[in-house]
């Protein structure tokens, strides 16, 4: 996995806990769906949670791979991409902690799948010939 850096975790934090999430299901149609982060588990996962079973909740079951996009909504353009691999979640304590954060945000709903991103790289949003390449990658 990939370190999140501190510029990305303030971003984070910036946005409210919210950010998009980029999935493909099985017949390769893509979808796009804001979510908040529930937490930074290690600054190496982000970790979410599915109240509804609709299409990122199929898509990332049948493809556990995602990318998440962050914005600087100040500074018009610019942000992060992480993209990884998701892994549920299966232990009740952090079950729990995604169902407490869920209703903080007002969704006052049981999950239906509690997720981490492992992040796998990072690369920067920004407008430029800098975001062609991952700022951070486990795979380089």
């Amino acid at each position: 996995m990939v370190r999140i850096d501190e510029d990305v975790l303030r971003m984070i934090i910036k946005s409210k806990d919210i950010v998009l999430v980029a999935s493909v299901s099985p017949k390769g149609i893509p979808n796009i769906s804001p979510r908040y982060v529930l937490g930074i588990l290690d600054n190496e996962k982000l970790l979410f949670a599915d109240a509804y079973e609709n299409k990122t909740f199929h898509n990332i079951g049948a493809w556990p791979k995602v990318s998440v996009a962050i914005f600087d909504k100040d500074a018009e353009s610019g942000g992060y991409q992480l993209k990884g691999d998701v892994v549920e979640v299966t232990e009740p304590p952090m079950i729990s902690r995604a169902e407490a954060k869920l209703k903080e945000f007002g969704i006052n709903l049981k999950p239906k799948k509690v997720w981490t991103l492992d992040v796998k790289e990072v690369y920067s949003l920004e407008p430029s010939e800098k975001s062609r390449y991952a700022i951070s990658s486990y795979y380089s």
